[in-house]
């Protein structure tokens, strides 16, 4: 009897361990055909490359198994010291890796000049030196064997957006494409003036046309006093880029680009963005050129209202969000 009992339980282990590979199969299946997350199809290596003089560290997302070479993605984070690859984990984490066939691609992330454990100095670094640092991320991605060469593409959020502007401008040749996530398409002195605006807005309740006169008053201030005496590290970052407008290079891009706003963006207007891009193209936006604007969502794409008040820890990312991302991804990557 005890024989037959013995016998019985090996007999159940194996039909559940078969159970459990079908299960396992089927989620893989399903993370091609639906694009969700499984962790269990990816595995992270820390990596370090040069570039400008300075070592860059950061964290490549890779296929556990790849069977054929897999296409890529350069992700680059926001402004200040407090952008960093640790300070974006559940923001990329929700937007693309719970979003994308992370069986069938790669991301690389990393931490900015002087940030972490990167080399150089963040706020001395103009956006010409940090697009020729995501150059560099792609160029080290050439040297492993099982990225395609020709599916690299650039992503990036807020700052990270003009960076992807500037980056499928100057390095055509490396990116086949690039979506911004919430990066202006007007000058650095516009977006300063939003942010202001937006925050008269909720704080002083004034109306947006006395808001953005009071906030480009004190926009001058901030100029005036970063060319003077950069004390403070944003403010020596200010001084450096102060000047920048990304006109020249959206004109300029002939890679298919992904520009994604949010409706209730405290510090990037859409309705100005979207106005900006119009001037820019009086005859019409080109093709290649894409914008969206997420119903409901702030800058980091989380579902909230325009004057949100305290943490938005507990707010849920927009979905519509994740659709774009996913969407342009397939098309410019998979197809």
């Amino acid at each position: 009897m005890i024989k037959y009992k013995f016998f019985f339980l090996i007999c159940l282990a194996f039909v559940q361990a078969s159970l459990q590979n079908v299960v396992a199969s089927t989620a893989c299946i399903s993370n091609v055909e639906q694009f969700t997350d499984s962790s269990v199809l990816y595995s992270r290596r820390p990596v370090s490359f040069k570039s400008g003089g300075h070592t860059l560290k950061g964290q490549l997302v890779v296929p556990k198994q790849v069977k054929s070479k897999v296409p890529a993605i350069v992700f680059c984070v926001g402004s200040s010291s407090s952008s960093t690859m640790a300070h974006y984990a559940s923001f990329t984490a929700a937007l693309l890796e719970q979003s994308l066939p992370m069986d069938s691609i790669a991301i690389l992330y990393f931490d900015k000049r002087g940030v972490g454990e990167s080399e150089g100095r963040w706020y001395t670094t103009d956006f010409e030196g940090r697009a020729a640092d995501a150059k560099a991320a792609a160029d080290y991605l050439l040297t492993l064997p099982f990225i395609d060469s020709d599916r690299i593409a650039i992503v990036g959020h807020s700052q990270g957006g003009w960076i992807t502007q500037v980056c499928l401008s100057n390095y055509p040749d490396t990116f086949v494409g690039g979506i911004s996530l919430a990066g202006p398409t007007f000058n650095v002195r516009e977006q300063v003036q939003n942010d202001y605006a937006s925050m008269l807005m909720c704080q002083e309740q004034l109306a947006e046309d006395a808001a953005r006169q009071k906030a480009l008053k004190m926009v001058n201030r901030d100029f005036f006093l970063a060319s003077l005496l950069p004390v403070k590290e944003n403010w020596k970052q200010l001084k450096v880029i102060k000047d920048f407008t990304p006109t020249s290079y959206l004109r300029s891009v002939n890679r298919p680009l992904l520009l994604v706003f949010g409706e209730h963006d405290a510090l990037v207007s859409p309705k100005h963005a979207v106005a900006a891009l119009h001037d820019l193209f009086p005859q019409g936006v080109p093709s290649n050129i894409q914008h969206v604007t997420i119903q409901g969502a702030n800058h980091s794409f989380k579902m909230s209202d325009f004057c949100h008040k305290g943490t938005t820890k507990t707010l849920p990312y927009a979905e519509a969000c994740r659709s774009a991302i996913r969407h342009w991804i397939r098309l410019h990557l998979f197809n």
